[in-house]
């Protein structure tokens, strides 16, 4: 299962919070889960199964789409229509009527498969098929829908790509502008406790996973997911613009344009990112420790506002300082 920056795509599948135990007798029923495995035993029948979080496993029969948001999905009964995992696996040993969808996992057909449509990839993918096992459709990948509309001029992952590095650099510029004092203050934590910092911000995940289920449980709750999730994407936005910006300076430091200021730390730290993101499979790993490295820093910065670095590390003068020192003896 790869992590490429999936955290930020969390919000959108927050939509309901249904639980629907059903029984052989309950003939098309809905399972559905924000959180949580779910599973159709041998000899139930429901009309669709979806989860945001979670794996998803069927033995029994579903009449309509199967669909996990981040798990992997394991199709051994009839399925009607598609089988689709975002980040996760896809493994099938029986007949599937639509298509077999993988976004960013590996799709795994076995002797028993046999499927209606087609078998989709997404980018680095891989699918292993036996022998015995069938597919009605096409294989495709996405890379083969960008070299078919390359004839356009440029292909849509191309331009979206385009878009989103875009995007991410705009946003840095402006927070290195409007906000410089609180992403000098998370870069200083990242450099200090680098360690710490992704401890914290591979915790701020479970933590908020948990918190939300409880918020949920609890029904009152439930009224505040619409803000937490919220506000936990624009803090994982900050810390990949934090990590940005440190990756920014460090170059800048090492080029010696200290006088460009934090503006183009930030630019250049962006296209870094957006760069390694375009690594297969690697790329996603870099991209993901990279978020919550910048994430865990800027909680470290929140909570440490007020406090000065514990035990910092020793290390050489700062890009901060550099740039200070520059823009003083410019007349």
């Amino acid at each position: 299962m790869r992590p490429a920056g999936t955290v930020l795509l969390l919000p959108a599948l927050l939509v309901a919070y249904l639980v629907h135990s059903a029984s052989p007798a309950q003939a098309l029923a809905l399972e559905k889960e924000i959180f949580g495995e779910v599973v159709v035993e041998e000899g139930e029948v429901v009309d669709e199964v979806s989860t945001a979080w979670g794996d998803v496993v069927v033995h029994g029969r579903v009449t309509g789409d199967v669909h996990s948001g981040f798990g992997d999905v394991t199709a051994e009964g009839p399925v009607g229509g598609d089988v689709e995992a975002g980040f996760g696996d896809v493994r099938v040993d029986g007949p599937v009527g639509g298509d077999v969808k993988a976004g960013f996992g590996s799709v795994f057909l076995e002797r028993g498969a046999r499927i209606g449509g087609e078998v989709g990839l997404g980018y680095g993918a891989v699918k292993e098929q036996h022998p015995d096992a069938s597919v009605g459709g096409e294989v495709r990948t996405a890379d083969m829908a960008d070299d078919e509309s390359s004839e356009s001029g440029a292909s849509p992952g191309a331009i979206a790509k385009g878009v989103a590095t875009l995007g991410f650099a705009a946003a840095a510029l402006l927070l290195a502008v409007v906000a410089p004092r609180p992403l000098r203050a998370s870069a200083r934590r990242l450099e200090a406790s680098p360690g710490w910092a992704l401890a914290v911000g591979v915790a701020s995940v479970p933590v908020l996973i948990v918190g939300s289920v409880l918020l949920a449980l609890s029904g009152v709750g439930l009224l505040l997911l619409p803000l937490v999730w919220p506000a936990y994407l624009v803090l994982v936005l900050f810390g990949a613009i934090v990590s940005a910006y440190y990756l920014g300076s460090r170059v800048v430091l090492a080029t010696g344009r200290y006088r460009a200021g934090d503006t183009l730390a930030a630019i250049v730290g962006a296209l870094i990112i957006s760069a390694l993101s375009l690594i297969p499979i690697l790329g996603g790993l870099l991209l993901a420790g990279l978020v919550l490295l910048g994430t865990g820093a800027a909680l470290s910065a929140l909570v440490s506002r007020r406090r000065p670095l514990i035990s910092p590390r020793p290390t050489y003068a700062s890009y901060e300082d550099y740039s200070k020192a520059h823009r003083e003896e410019s007349p």
